[in-house]
């Protein structure tokens, strides 16, 4: 498959989870998937229920440190929105969150979900890993959250993440990664790329 194909196939997929998330990964999903990965119950409970049923993240780009008030913070892939909503709730009114996301459908759960938050520093916009719609050096902190295993060109994905950060920024990203190569008939799978 080609970098269009695998994109197509994955906005394919991720308007399935938007309509319905349950049944498509072979893991948790959910409220119940957020609390065993160690969010913090305060910030989940300001999490609208809309966004909370879509949540299909693999971890909790957190629990490697959490921004400080004020933080810029791109999150890549944001999908339903609950990690650019979380980011939001510590980064503060003084801070700003971009999600950005392939998937029509997702970003119209997350803004539907902003809506509900009453969060005002949180803006979704569509758009791809490997060409984020952020100036340069915009983030103090990008986050990702079971993304970037699907890009089809890891090394765009990861340069983008380099442009947009600022000088000593961090980047923090929870995901998914082969330990060994992939059989053929399951790397020829138009669906492999959106487990």
């Amino acid at each position: 498959m080609n970098p269009d194909q695998i994109r197509d196939s994955l906005r394919r997929r991720y308007a399935q989870v938007a309509q319905r998330p349950e049944g498509q990964f072979k893991y948790p999903v959910g409220r119940a998937s957020a609390e065993h990965l160690g969010y913090r119950a305060n910030l989940l409970a300001r999490i609208p229920t809309e966004v909370m049923d879509h949540f299909v993240g693999v971890g909790n780009p957190f629990s490697l440190g959490e921004p400080q008030a004020g933080c810029r913070i791109v999150d890549v892939g944001c999908g339903c929105g609950m990690d650019s909503l979380i980011a939001a709730q510590l980064a503060g009114p003084a801070g700003q969150v971009i999600g950005v996301d392939l998937s029509p459908e997702m970003l119209a759960v997350a803004r539907a979900g902003l809506a509900a938050s009453g969060l005002t520093n949180v803006t979704f916009v569509e758009g791809s890993a490997e060409a984020l719609p952020v100036e340069a050096g915009r983030a103090d902190m990008v986050i990702s959250n079971g993304v970037l295993n699907l890009s089809p060109c890891k090394a765009s994905a990861f340069g983008e993440v380099a442009r947009v950060l600022r000088p000593g920024g961090r980047f923090q990203a929870v995901d998914l990664i082969l330990v060994k190569d992939l059989p053929a008939d399951v790397r020829d799978e138009e669906f492999a790329w959106s487990q």
